[in-house]
């Protein structure tokens, strides 16, 4: 045989290993990318709300800045001593800076816009640790200058616990999805190659969600309701092959 030939033979050999490698990484490939599965998995639990986030506002109008500052001064002091009559305490009340901003009218003479005074206002945020006391709490606070109570944001001091709980079952409830479908397609499941948490915890209530509250302040009677504390995942798990 000569070279020529031995050559050729040789260059034949390169070219089907080659040919084999890549057919054997292609397959590869697909199986790596066939052999998992991804799932979403949802849990929730409900809890009793058991304490409330209150938002408090006073403000004033005034031609004299240093007036209507001293003013809601005197007036926070005087919430601040109502709350802690109340057995609130200081760590539970938190009253921001005063915020002061110019006024302005149309003046229907001079056709144009003229000052008008300014407008100041501070804010007092409470945490309420007995829900019994939210009637007396806005009642007091609104004899005393309050302008404005918004709405109070209820949650739940087990919120922590009862969430754990919900990722618990999302998880629990991804695997078993999984497992259907690797049973159903002819493999086995494995374990988690990866698994991601929607959303995050806050230690205080989801801004969105609804919480069922009816308030009669005249006869302290509050119904709170329940609050839906909830987890979500999506997990990818191996499949064996049988």
């Amino acid at each position: 045989m000569n070279s020529h030939a031995i050559k050729r033979i040789a260059l034949g050999l390169v070219t089907v290993l080659a040919m084999a490698l890549a057919m054997a990484s292609a397959q590869a490939q697909a199986a790596t990318s066939e052999s998992r599965v991804t799932v979403l998995g949802y849990g929730e639990e409900k809890v009793s709300a058991d304490r409330a986030a209150l938002s408090l506002t006073i403000s004033q109008n005034g031609a004299n800045v240093t007036d209507i500052e001293q003013q809601i001064s005197r007036q926070v002091s005087d919430v601040i001593n109502a709350l802690t009559a109340l057995n609130i305490g200081m760590q539970d009340i938190d009253s921001t800076g005063i915020q002061i901003s110019p006024r302005s009218r149309y003046d229907q003479v001079s056709k144009r816009s003229v000052d008008d005074g300014f407008h100041a206002q501070r804010q007092i945020d409470v945490t309420l640790k007995d829900l019994s006391q939210l009637g007396a709490v806005i009642q007091r606070v609104t004899a005393l200058g309050v302008n404005r109570v918004a709405q109070p944001r209820l949650y739940s001091s087990e919120h922590e616990e009862a969430y754990l709980k919900a990722l618990r079952t999302a998880v629990a409830q991804a695997k078993n999805r999984a497992a259907v479908i690797a049973d159903a397609s002819g493999t086995e499941l494995g374990g988690i190659y990866q698994i991601n948490v929607a959303g995050n915890n806050p230690p205080l209530p989801v801004g969105n969600a609804r919480i069922a509250m009816a308030a009669d302040i005249e006869s302290n009677n509050f119904n709170p309701g329940e609050l839906t504390v909830r987890a979500t995942v999506t997990a990818t798990f191996n499949l064996i092959a049988r």
